[in-house]
């Protein structure tokens, strides 16, 4: 997994053993060792891993959103589950002392879903719910929180020469291109450039505290080449 920054929000031993006082006797162990590793972010722009949020969904206990039989869970164990993430688009990602899996509430159904976790990275167990919302394998990437953002317009269309000339100038860590994105990666800036292919003209260039160096000349390069 390509992580986009060195700059990370983790979560320590001693979080989790106060987190365990307030309810849940043990949380899972692919859980608490990604924590502790990469912390709180956002896995392929897409599911947002969180620190474990005991009040979120218990604010949907009255509306019946969920059918409960044949559920993981009871509905009366509903506002016992614990959130540990959730997608860009409001499906909520939680765990419960007496479930051993993950559990997943999709906003745009009213089945409960469980992700069985058993021994295997957590991260695995995120790639099978992202597969499960999108239908399609998740990119192999992970964004800590706290990136700071920019946003230019290109003076007329984005074009592959510009593209090219970046990517020339900026090597980088990695790359996802598509006919709808092209996000160059750059580890030395804490994060990436998002050329917007579906728009034409928006680019967006994301970067950490520690990489103001590179960024200034990240946003240089593009203001001197008609960005704005």
């Amino acid at each position: 997994m390509y992580c986009t920054s060195t700059q990370v929000k983790l979560l320590r031993d001693g979080d989790f053993i106060s987190f365990e006082q307030n309810g849940i006797p043990k949380f899972p162990r692919p859980y608490i060792d990604f924590m502790k590793t990469y912390g709180i972010g956002t896995y392929g722009g897409a599911i947002c891993i969180t620190a474990p949020d005991f009040d979120i969904l218990r604010s949907f206990a009255e509306y019946h959103f969920w059918k409960f039989k044949d559920a993981p869970i009871t509905e009366e164990q509903f506002c016992e589950c614990v959130a540990i993430g959730n997608s860009i688009d409001g499906d909520y990602i939680a765990i419960h002392s007496q479930v051993k899996g993950y559990i997943l509430f999709p906003r745009n159904s009213g089945i409960i879903k469980l992700f069985p976790y058993d021994e295997e990275r957590f991260i695995y167990s995120i790639n099978k719910i992202g597969k499960y919302l999108y239908d399609e394998d998740l990119e192999n990437y992970f964004e800590p929180v706290g990136a700071q953002s920019l946003f230019l317009h290109a003076s007329s269309e984005i074009t592959n020469a510009l593209i090219e000339r970046f990517k020339a100038m900026f090597k980088g860590d990695y790359m996802i291109e598509n006919e709808y994105i092209c996000d160059v990666f750059l580890r030395r800036m804490g994060g990436y450039v998002q050329f917007n292919l579906a728009l034409k003209s928006e680019i967006a260039v994301f970067y950490s505290d520690y990489g103001l160096a590179c960024f200034e000349k990240v946003k240089k390069f593009l203001i001197d080449n008609g960005c704005r």
